[in-house]
């Protein structure tokens, strides 16, 4: 019997192997820092269920006597009052002690002073292993001497640990998949002047005025706000893509005195945001450098250890879901234990699949007048 007879040529349903199956699949397609990888969708090849049809046929109203709707009155106001009863139990053990918020507390000291002790562990590199367990013991020490030990039974410090460290880990893989995976033309740093910002101002009004660039010009960005480990002041690193003639003020370039490096430095400094913050730099970058560079890392590095919340402009995908056929797909990965795929380059377009909207520029006479377009 031939290999002929085993397989029909014009029957691949069933092949083990997709280079030989040209049937267009549903990939979720995503920028690890060095190739486009592509996973199955999991539910793409379900099949599409019909919904039931509606009968015409009336249903007949279920009759009650007055026994019965008086029975069953009094069985809903009795459950309303247990579940306000468990309401209000619920409620007074989510009182925030270290304020008077009362009902409107969601944090308690506890949890603040064990995302203090967490952080303190994790940048101290202490760790649980399987026997030694460092971390916990730490953060264990530092619960004990303001509560009890009934309290902290009631914490489970091992499970909260494990899920802090998965959402860290999850934090930094999004932002890695969503760096590469756009497109970025800029590296910026955003400091304050203190004769025109506090720490508040600076952190509220610098993200407003990012929303409002991405709303009207059609800006993205994505950053965290992160301390000087010398000084501990305030400032923002982040990622910025600017469309071309979008620019908002001028780049200069300008020549100082460095005191983190001990030397002269030059940078790119914005007028506009110079004249609303203080001192900026716009450095340029290309996917090359975003690609081998430590702009990422760099950003990284300061989630991990401030565990700062990481700001994004709306827009901005971490992975795509796209139709693929085998002329699509390079090769694939054997070394990992999800079944993927690493596809060329160009199936990936940046104007059809990544920018997918076109945003209404709100430009007033004080734009066109006193901040015209101007090519980055």
């Amino acid at each position: 019997m031939g290999v002929a007879n085993l397989i029909q040529s014009d029957d691949l349903k069933g092949c083990p192997f997709p280079f030989l199956d040209d049937t267009p699949k549903r990939y979720k397609v995503y920028n690890d820092g060095r190739h486009l990888i592509a996973t199955p969708c999991r539910h793409a090849q379900a099949p599409a269920v019909k919904p039931a049809r509606k009968s015409n046929r009336r249903r007949r109203s279920k009759e009650y006597t007055d026994e019965q709707k008086e029975m069953v009155y009094n069985r809903i106001m009795r459950d309303k009052r247990r579940d306000y009863e468990r309401g209000k139990r619920t409620a007074a053990m989510r009182i925030d002690i270290s304020s008077d918020k009362g009902f409107g507390g969601t944090r308690s000291a506890l949890d603040i002073l064990f995302d203090d002790l967490f952080m303190q562990a994790y940048n101290k590199g202490l760790r649980d292993r399987k026997i030694e367990k460092h971390m916990t013991d730490y953060i264990y020490d530092g619960l004990r001497s303001l509560f009890t030990e009934e309290e902290i039974a009631e914490v489970n410090i091992t499970e909260r640990i494990k899920r802090k460290l998965n959402n860290l880990h999850h934090r930094k893989k999004r932002f890695r998949r969503k760096a590469y995976l756009n497109k970025w033309n800029f590296f910026v740093t955003f400091t304050y002047d203190d004769k025109k910002h506090d720490e508040e101002t600076f952190r509220r009004k610098l993200r407003r005025c990012l929303s409002n660039l991405h709303t009207r010009r059609g800006w993205r960005y994505m950053g965290v706000f992160e301390r000087a480990p010398e000084t501990g002041r305030l400032h923002f690193h982040g990622l910025l893509y600017v469309p071309d003639g979008e620019m908002l003020g001028k780049l200069e370039e300008k020549t100082d005195y460095s005191t983190a490096q001990g030397k002269m430095q030059t940078r790119n400094e914005n007028s506009f945001f110079e004249q609303q913050y203080g001192r900026n730099d716009f450095e340029e970058i290309t996917p090359s450098q975003l690609e081998y560079g430590d702009s990422v890392d760099y950003i990284l590095k300061y989630i991990g250890k401030t565990n700062e919340r990481i700001v994004y402009s709306r827009g901005i995908p971490t992975e795509l879901c796209v139709t693929l056929t085998a002329k699509d797909i390079l090769t694939e990965l054997t070394n990992d234990f999800v079944l993927k795929y690493v596809i060329f380059d160009d199936v990936i377009d940046w104007e059809r699949d990544i920018l997918r909207y076109r945003f209404s520029k709100q430009m007033s006479i004080t734009d066109l007048l006193c901040n015209p377009s101007l090519v980055a």
